[in-house]
């Protein structure tokens, strides 16, 4: 049987107590209908039993789960089932990831309309609203917002400089990570073709091909959101998946930026705020 591999994280955000959760993403649950359609169970095929034992590890610790998307691989009633199951049955709070709203892999253009169309499936299955969510929890605000197609809105912007108002702490849970050299250069160097980070400026997307261009090209709006999470003292740190790979930093507001590798691959991370 795989085991579930934990990492451990403290942040010291001046909270005078600790506060834990568990971090997971990318599990990739990938239930076909009627089998292995899609090809891709192949590449996941021990994430149900990871997502297992995370859930069995959350709650022997009296942890929220702090999932940062991409739980189920494409939409089939079997992976909703999943969901229901297992997702649904733990104290989590989830923030949306690309394969969340995705039909069928490779077999459409991943844009805002088809994201729309989607969600309406998904969602149902998924814990909380998904555009944009805020808990607190012993004094921490928990804040997740959808920037899974690799940007974000003018009304994210304002709904998080309102849950900034109010004062508390927050960690800021994301699928995407927010661009910096450190990361894009160590996934680059992986040899991947494009970094997969929101918010890469023209000297990286200027190379990627020409699709991962456009994805992954930032608007005004988005350029402004990444510029005001840098430059807001209230959010502490931000919390991502997408790269599937582990890796830390601090921002240049000084917030620590932590992405933790798949869940289909046996990672999980236990962040302990103090």
């Amino acid at each position: 049987m795989p085991e579930l591999k934990i990492l451990k994280t403290t942040v010291d955000i001046g909270l005078g107590h600790e506060v834990k959760v568990l971090h997971v993403t990318d599990s990739h649950i990938a239930l076909d209908d009627e089998g292995d359609e899609r090809g891709r169970f192949k590449y996941f095929s021990n994430a149900e039993e990871y997502f297992h034992q995370t859930c069995a590890y959350a709650k022997e610790n009296g942890l929220t789960m702090l999932n940062t998307g991409d739980l189920l691989d494409a939409h089939t009633e079997s992976n909703f089932a999943f969901a229901d199951k297992y997702l649904l049955s733990t104290d989590t709070i989830y923030a949306a990831g690309n394969h969340d709203f995705c039909h069928f892999v490779g077999k459409a253009k991943e844009d805002y309309a088809y994201k729309w169309e989607r969600i309406k499936y998904s969602a149902p299955h998924l814990p909380n609203n998904l555009y944009f969510y805020s808990r607190v929890i012993d004094g921490v605000n928990f804040v997740t917002l959808d920037d899974s197609y690799y940007l974000m809105t003018e009304g994210q912007i304002e709904l998080l400089r309102a849950e900034a108002a109010r004062g508390y702490p927050i960690v800021l849970g994301l699928h995407i990570p927010l661009f910096t050299r450190a990361q894009a250069d160590q996934i680059l160097a992986n040899g991947n073709k494009c970094a997969f980070l929101m918010g890469a400026p023209r000297e990286y997307t200027d190379k990627y091909p020409s699709d991962r261009d456009r994805q992954q090209s930032p608007d005004e709006v988005t350029l402004r959101a990444i510029e005001y999470i840098n430059s807001e003292p209230q959010i502490k740190a931000i919390v991502t998946g997408h790269t599937h790979i582990n890796f830390e930093e601090k921002l240049p507001g000084g917030a620590i930026q932590i992405t933790t590798a798949g869940g289909y691959h046996g990672y999980a991370r236990e962040i302990t705020l103090v």
